[in-house]
């Protein structure tokens, strides 16, 4: 089991049972209190159970995938072309601050980042402080909007 929140519009926490991960897609960061310190930029990453990617884009920014057990999250800007995307792979859970992502990555859940206008996806919408997710079997059928608060 996790839960994801947002820290602010740019940043999505995830906590695990043992640690707790903060990736900012503003700042092209990820924080974990590690040894190391905050890891910036692409290349692959573990951080105790997650799995985490950082994906160079054409423009120089970065998009993140994240993996715990089978569950794919990613983490989408602005800067993200649509080319850009399929160095992302299948995503379960999708953060973006870009609705005309969704209908290319096709995910399960959708998380509004930064000032995302979701208006335009087809979707149910919960609002809550954080989601936590059990495993992929409790994922939803269709796509579902979770604006966390």
């Amino acid at each position: 089991m996790f839960e994801i929140e947002l820290k602010n519009p740019d940043e999505m926490t995830i906590r695990l049972k043992d640690k707790t991960v903060n990736i900012n897609i503003a700042q092209s960061t990820v924080a974990a209190d590690l040894k190391v310190g905050v890891l910036a930029g692409a290349g692959e990453f573990e951080i105790g159970d997650l799995a985490v990617t950082g994906v160079a884009l054409k423009d120089g920014g970065i998009m993140y995938r994240a993996t715990v057990s089978t569950i794919k999250i990613g983490l989408v800007g602005n800067t993200a072309q649509m080319e850009d995307l399929d160095n992302l792979g299948p995503i379960d859970i999708l953060g973006t601050t870009n609705a005309k992502i969704v209908s290319v990555v096709e995910p399960k859940i959708v998380i509004p980042m930064g000032n995302m206008d979701f208006a335009e996806i087809k979707a149910s919408v919960k609002v809550e402080k954080k989601l936590k997710i059990k495993n992929a079997s409790s994922l939803p059928a269709t796509l579902e909007i979770w604006k966390l608060d």
